[in-house]
């Protein structure tokens, strides 16, 4: 986190969006699109609201389950599952170390964008739940296989170029 954890390459070929306004003037977005291109990052133009939807859902959202999950295990049973963690646990948790300042800051910046996705995964954390409940077996692998291939088609269409 900060200037100490940058490096030469770290914005290249990394999606930058720039969000401008209509009274944006000409000149300074010239001057800053100009910046980004150097840094080698891919630049992407979009209105600020489309910019706060399309993030909450695929960073905001990602960064709060991950502080909620290490919460909630820490809440339910202290310190002793943390011992049994290993690199699933450690790798979709690992955004849970970003600046709790920022990510204060982004939440509350993108309520109503954000709120709206906690509302969505927790639908579908309903559902598995209910499955679970139920002991539907075929609706847990339903969901599974579908999430497995959205996953897959995802990284098979941008694979490390993210």
């Amino acid at each position: 986190s900060g200037a100490a954890a940058a490096f030469a390459e770290l914005f290249e070929g990394q999606h930058c969006i720039i969000t401008p306004a209509e009274e944006t003037d000409a000149e300074a977005l010239a001057a800053v699109r100009g910046m980004w291109e150097i840094t080698g990052s891919r630049l992407t133009l979009m209105d600020a609201a489309e910019h706060d939807e399309a993030l909450a859902s695929v960073s905001h959202l990602p960064h709060l389950v991950s502080f909620a999950l290490v919460n909630a295990v820490r809440r339910l049973s202290g310190e002793e599952p943390f011992r049994f963690a290993a690199g699933g646990f450690r790798d979709f948790t690992r955004i849970a170390s970003s600046s709790p300042e920022m990510w204060r800051d982004i939440a509350l910046c993108n309520r109503q964008a954000l709120l709206d996705r906690i509302e969505a995964l927790q639908a579908e954390l309903t559902a598995l739940a209910g499955a679970i409940e139920s002991g539907d077996g075929d609706a847990l692998l339903s969901e599974f296989r579908q999430a497995k291939e959205a996953r897959d088609a995802w990284l098979e269409k941008h694979g490390g170029d993210l």
